[in-house]
């Protein structure tokens, strides 16, 4: 029994990133705003073409937000490894985010939105006495969307870890409804590096790279909150040339 659900499990995961197609559908109305949320698990946890999770990964989220178009948030994720401890086979990633959002016209919208990673235990990778860096950092990022397609950009704002200051995300996503209410989702992700940051901890081998293209399809599970998808994401390259594997991701999310 505990295999067959295991299985389950694992053959009916979501893309994490397809929830607010449904989220609307449950928010919870309270003085002058909404609070929403969701829980669920993938197949992977892929992030930008690079595995973040090699099986399954529970993730989830709260938001708030304001009718002044301020949203404050979480989101959090199992990972399969510890940033800062080689030795160790799991960890997991904290998303506090801040946002501000406005219709700028007709099909029209904006939104700002800084995010702090924080990886639990994650603390300081270290090279020599000369070179470290935090896990732990935080991103500023932009959206501009019209109708159904959104255009992005996001800004590395310090050093870490994984990345240098000033190193830039830029994405194109678009979703489509089709039959029997399922959704078509499609993006795809490039990114410029900074390679004048580098030291022994951050290499830059390239300046710029796609990173991924994802193409997938959604359905939310008729009244009940619950949403299924499949994505495949086709790999790109990180900063050193090096190809990603492509992924096949399933997913399973409640949103409230």
């Amino acid at each position: 029994m505990n295999s067959l659900i295991s299985k389950l499990l694992w053959a009916m995961p979501i893309c994490i990133a397809s929830c607010p197609t449904f989220a609307d559908e449950s928010n919870v109305l309270v003085k002058n705003g909404t609070i929403s949320g969701n829980v669920g698990l993938v197949s992977k946890y892929i992030y930008r073409g690079g595995v973040e999770n090699d099986d399954i990964a529970a993730q989830g989220g709260l938001s708030y937000a304001h009718k002044s178009g301020i949203t404050v948030g979480y989101w959090g994720s199992t990972l399969s490894y510890n940033p800062a401890d080689d030795t160790q086979n799991h960890g997991f990633e904290n998303n506090f985010y801040l946002a501000y959002a406005q219709e700028i016209a007709q099909n029209w919208s904006y939104n700002l939105k800084t995010t702090a990673y924080v990886y639990h235990k994650g603390g300081t990778v270290y090279a020599d006495q000369a070179d470290h860096r935090k896990t732990t950092y935080t991103d500023l990022s932009a959206e501009l969307s019209y109708k159904n397609l959104t255009a992005g950009a996001s800004v590395m704002l310090a050093d870490a870890s994984s990345a240098n200051a000033g190193d830039v995300y830029l994405s194109i996503a678009y979703r489509h409804a089709l039959v029997q209410d399922f959704i078509f989702n499609t993006s795809i992700g490039a990114s410029l590096y900074n390679s004048h940051h580098d030291d022994s901890i951050v290499q830059t081998e390239q300046n710029f790279a796609l990173s991924e293209i994802r193409l997938g399809v959604s359905k939310a599970i008729a009244n009940t909150g619950v949403a299924a998808s499949l994505d495949y994401v086709i790999g790109g390259k990180d900063r050193l040339g090096e190809a990603y594997k492509d992924n096949l991701v399933f997913g399973l999310a409640y949103s409230f």
